[in-house]
Formats: structure tokens, sequence, C-alpha cells
């Protein structure tokens, strides 16, 4: 009699992050590296928080109330907005879409145009456009945007083509900061790995930067005599002293509490003049040094929140 091979039953599908048996395992281990499911659950997890901490914060429904996007419940404040990407949505920006010099393929523009518009991008202010750009979005508009980072982010094709490859994982923070007439926007890497992850953060920062750069001209990568494009625009990248791993295997936990501090910290969410100032790294060292003092130091965090 032939056998035929069962699907696995999930265990729980929440907001579309699937876990199955063999993820929740990787939990209840000790030892075990974190993948891709559990990665996102978590990026999920913060992300209904923030949703539920806004609607409480509006005494309201998040959709659209009329008067506009729906994100200032008629204040005129722009609150804070939080993003948190799922790891594959990553890996299909940097492995997935067609090489960077073949920027003019239609279907490269219609997808860095849908990440654009899902991610909720601020519009870029141009001198011709700034008064039409203010009557489509109210100001200040502030975003931040939570972006594990694989090592495999950053690698060849024909590297990332191979399973298993993936070793390590951290966290980029990407924060955007547009008025009507000026956009800031930066980035800062947390690995408790120091400088291992730096290669691929770097790699998705210059790509993620596109995405929100998509569509203006000015600011895009220049082309060269035959057409290629000029890749030489990189994005700073600031590296952040973080808590350290002190094993070979908690770095996907360490990944996602450095998330979970930085978005919970309400210090954050206050107006600045600008997001990017020579406070900021600091300000981020000391919120995470702080969350995990709290919580016994980085060897009864990394337990901790493997129970959570």
């Amino acid at each position: 009699k032939q056998r035929t091979m069962q699907k696995p039953t999930h265990l729980l599908n929440y907001h579309d992050a699937v876990i199955y048996p063999s993820d929740l395992a990787l939990l209840d281990s000790r030892t075990a590296w974190l993948n891709d499911a559990c990665i996102h659950f978590q990026m999920t997890r913060l992300q209904q928080r923030h949703l539920k901490h806004r609607q409480q914060e509006k005494g309201g429904d998040l959709a659209d109330n009329g008067n506009g996007d729906g994100d200032d419940g008629g204040t005129g404040v722009e609150h804070l907005e939080d993003l948190f990407l799922d790891p594959s949505v990553v890996s299909f920006l940097m492995h997935q879409l067609v090489d960077e010099d073949d920027e003019d393929d239609e279907d490269y523009e219609d997808e860095l145009s849908n990440l654009r518009a899902s991610w909720k991008l601020p519009e870029l202010p141009t001198e011709t456009s700034a008064q039409e750009t203010m009557q489509r979005h109210r100001y200040p508009k502030r975003k931040r945007i939570f972006i594990p980072i694989s090592d495999q982010f950053g690698a060849s094709r024909s590297t990332f083509a191979r399973p298993g490859g993936g070793s390590h994982w951290s966290l980029l923070l990407w924060t955007i900061n547009s008025t009507k007439e000026t956009m800031n926007d930066g980035f800062y890497h947390f690995d408790s790995s120091s400088g291992y992850n730096a290669m691929a953060a770097q790699a998705v920062a210059d790509k993620v930067h596109k995405v929100l750069c998509y569509g203006e001209s000015s600011i895009m990568p220049s082309k060269t005599d035959n057409g290629a494009a000029n890749n030489a625009m990189r994005m700073e990248v600031v590296e952040c002293i973080t808590p350290q791993q002190g094993n070979g295997y908690d770095c996907g936990v360490f990944a996602c509490g450095f998330a979970e501090a930085l978005s919970s910290c309400a210090s954050l969410s206050s107006s600045d003049d600008t997001i990017e100032n020579e406070n900021c790294k600091k300000r981020y060292e000391s919120i995470l040094k702080g969350h995990f003092d709290e919580r016994g130091g980085q060897e009864e965090f990394a337990k901790g929140l493997r129970k959570s």
C-alpha cells in the first residue's frame, strides 16, 4: 500500500504569520537558530502591538475616517508610524527582482512602485510638486521601518540559491522624517555579533532607499553613457553598540529583542527637529542597554524571549 505524505498542520496563523510545530521546536530549544518564520512571527506581533497602541491613542478606528488617509484622527498631527518587515519581503527585494542594471525593465519598476505604496512611504518634496504633495499628505510624516537582516541578503545570487546558507540575524532600523520642504532618512544597524552583518545591512540600506526614491530621477543613481546604472551612491549606515550574544545561536533572539526594545520606547515617539542628529546613536544604545539590563542581562533576556 502506497503511503502518502501528509502536509504538516500549522499550530497558529497570526495575521498571516504561520507557525508550525517545527518552528515552535526552535523556540522551545535553548540552542536553536531562529528561522524566517520565527522572525516573521515576532515582527507581526510587534506590528499588531503598534497598531493597537495607535488605535488607543486615537480612540477610534485606524481606517480612513474621511479626514484624508486616516492617520491623524482629524487632529492634524501626524503620529509616528512603525512598519515591521517580513524577512521574505526583504529577501524578495534583494534577490528576486531583476538586476540593478536592468532598472528600465517595467516589471522592476512595477515592483518598486508596489513596495513604495504598500510601505506607505512619504512623498518626496520637490519644487514643482510641493503644493500638490502637501494637499495629498499631511506633514510632518515620520516613519520607522524595522528590517530583519540575514547575512544572506548581502550574498550574490548564486550563493543565495544554495540551501541552508544563512547563519546570522541582525536588525536594521530605517528612520524617515518628511516635511513639505525636506526629507531626511537614516539607517542604524544593531548586530549582536558586531560587524558580522555590516555588508548585508549596507546592501539592504542601499536597496530600500531606492524604493523611497522611486520615480524621483533627481536623486536616483545616475547612469553611465552606456545606460548602465551608476551604483556608487551608498547610504550611510550607523553601526550601533549593542548587547552581544555569548554563543552562536541567539542572534535571531537578539534581533527580535532589539526591535521590541526600540519600538516600545515612548521617548522615540516624541517630535524631533530632525531624526538625523548626533544623539540618535547614543539614545538607541542607551535604550537597548536598559532594556536588556532590566531583564537580567543578555543570557536571561534570551531565555525569556524564547519562552514568551
